[in-house]
């Protein structure tokens, strides 16, 4: 006869993906900025477009599509709603329309 009638629910107050998310999207941010700085303003037909790193590019997309997974747990997780969880989700999302849009352009 020693039940629990009355179960406590265990609320969650961690927020460790929604930091993550957030530190992950401003690296994203300011690799997204470094490849976009170093397009010249002028291309001369006889010099062509200079390489970038291939590592800056796959580090992009890498820390792009961390940083979606990041967010997917914050919300799945059901992490308790604050600033940086939800500008780190904006800025993935953003971040992740203008990767896919310069790859398709």
């Amino acid at each position: 006869m020693a039940e629990i009638l009355d179960e406590i629910e265990v609320k969650n107050n961690r927020k460790s993906f929604s930091k993550f998310s957030f530190i992950n999207s401003i690296i994203t941010l300011a690799l997204v900025v470094y490849l976009i700085s170093n397009i010249p303003k002028t291309i001369k037909a006889s010099d062509g477009l200079p390489q970038t790193p291939m590592i800056i590019v796959i580090a992009t997309q890498l820390f792009c599509v961390t940083g979606l997974i990041l967010m997917i747990l914050s919300i799945t997780k059901k992490e308790p709603s604050n600033w940086f969880k939800w500008i780190g989700a904006i800025l993935n999302i953003v971040l992740f329309f203008t990767i896919v849009g310069s790859l398709i352009a």
